[in-house]
């Protein structure tokens, strides 16, 4: 039976309908039938444009860190798929994986029989086995990661007490509105009365419109900008009255930004009874690694992997570069064709000596030739129909003192991982 359905990605992958409806009602009823597995621990749910992952991920790494059971639930993932679910920093495995799929397989054939019209998506199906998996486990507690938007999103179907909106930017306008504020809108779903809520929104008339949600929502409302600190560099560190002088995650200012909403989470942790302390505080931040943020995955060729896919990521990958010396930069590129890849490409093109675009992996890739042309805009550039292939191109070329940096999608930076087995660019 599995090798008819292939991986069990492939079985989930054959769920997406064209198009998307955002909604709950779908997932709400579908979770019902596996007796409302959300309900059963405690969930922090993490919105924004960019930054949500990495918040994500250092608040798991504190919790795990502090002796909590702790689940953690991210999209999309980099390597493996199974990265998308895990406890404690292990990945759900592929038999347990099928498990769950075989469980809620026949409540799917059924809905797909009897009635179609509410049938969930991919994304939601996912979302139910990510919280029916926390459950069986006996999690304590899981960090949740916003699909898109947070009103309407499928994960927003748990009675979570904390949660937070890292930035605020314009990306996914198709389905979340076309300014900042009915972005915001949808973002600001995530707010529950009673809610912690931290932000890190730097537009002050967004943050103004959160916090008065907050006010008529009854929740806490905490600005993660808003209080005295400094940022350090070689090595990127925080500096506060509080904690003095820490390591964090990363090497650009905006990582110490999403830092900065993770210390915020995390005192609204302690207020509300956690048992966290200063020391495993720090200690876990230094220890987390961003996959796929500004990381460095090779020295001989020296190649950079960032997963800047829309234009306030690529904006803030482009500051971030300014601190990292470079002779020329190579880059490696590929997106998805819903994306604003004209901007990406106005942003970050100056700064380019060699462009090699190439496919993502995805039914909505953007063709690489119509992305190379955009690029020969600023400097030559080719285009390839594989990441594999380009990377191999711009390695071709490397001198010392260049950076190959490899961005866009993270369908792109995941299939490019595969092809060599891991995250080892060297050689």
């Amino acid at each position: 039976m599995k090798e008819e359905l292939g991986k069990p990605e492939d079985y989930l992958y054959s769920l997406n309908r064209k198009g998307v409806k955002l909604g709950l009602d779908k997932i709400l009823k579908f979770l019902s039938n596996f007796g409302d597995p959300q309900y059963d621990f405690d969930t922090v749910l993490i919105a924004g444009t960019n930054g949500k992952g990495s918040v994500t991920t250092m608040l798991s790494d504190i919790l795990s860190k502090s002796g909590y059971r702790t689940g953690k639930y991210i999209s999309p993932h980099l390597h493996l798929f199974e990265e998308r679910i895990s406890i404690d920093g292990v990945n759900i495995g592929e038999d347990e994986l099928w498990d769950l799929i075989y469980e809620v397989k026949p409540v799917l054939e059924d809905i797909e029989r009897h009635r179609p019209e509410e049938r969930p998506s991919f994304f939601e199906v996912l979302t139910a086995i990510a919280y029916l998996y926390f459950s069986r486990k006996k999690v304590d507690i899981a960090v949740m990661e916003v699909g898109m938007g947070g009103r309407l999103d499928a994960t927003n179907v748990s009675d979570h007490f904390m949660s937070a909106v890292t930035t605020i930017g314009m990306d996914h306008m198709k389905y979340l509105g076309n300014t900042k504020m009915e972005i915001a809108f949808e973002k600001a779903g995530v707010i529950r009365k009673g809610n912690h809520f931290v932000t890190g929104v730097k537009d002050r008339d967004i943050s103004g419109y959160l916090e008065q949600v907050c006010n008529e929502r009854g929740a806490n409302y905490h600005h993660a900008l808003e209080r005295e600190y400094e940022i350090l560099f070689d090595p990127l560190r925080l500096k506060t009255p509080e904690y003095g002088d820490f390591r964090v995650p990363g090497m650009a200012r905006w990582q110490a930004e999403n830092a900065l909403v993770t210390l915020g989470l995390y005192e609204g942790m302690r207020e509300m009874g956690y048992r966290v302390n200063e020391h495993i505080m720090k200690t876990a931040m230094e220890a987390t690694v961003l996959r796929g943020r500004m990381e460095l995955v090779g020295h001989k060729p020296k190649v950079m992997f960032d997963s800047a896919h829309n234009p306030p990521g690529m904006e803030a990958l482009v500051e971030g570069l300014k601190g990292i010396p470079c002779r020329r930069l190579l880059l490696v590129m590929g997106v998805l064709d819903d994306k604003a890849y004209r901007e990406m490409v106005e942003t970050i093109g100056p700064l380019c000596h060699r462009v090699f675009t190439a496919e993502p992996v995805s039914d909505r890739k953007l063709d690489p030739e119509v992305l190379a042309n955009e690029f020969n805009k600023y400097c030559p550039a080719a285009s390839f129909s594989h990441g594999y292939d380009a990377l191999e191109a711009a390695k071709s070329e490397w001198k010392e003192g260049d950076l190959i940096l490899v961005t866009g999608s993270i369908y792109l930076l995941g299939d490019i991982l595969k092809r060599y087995g891991g995250c080892d660019m060297d050689g």
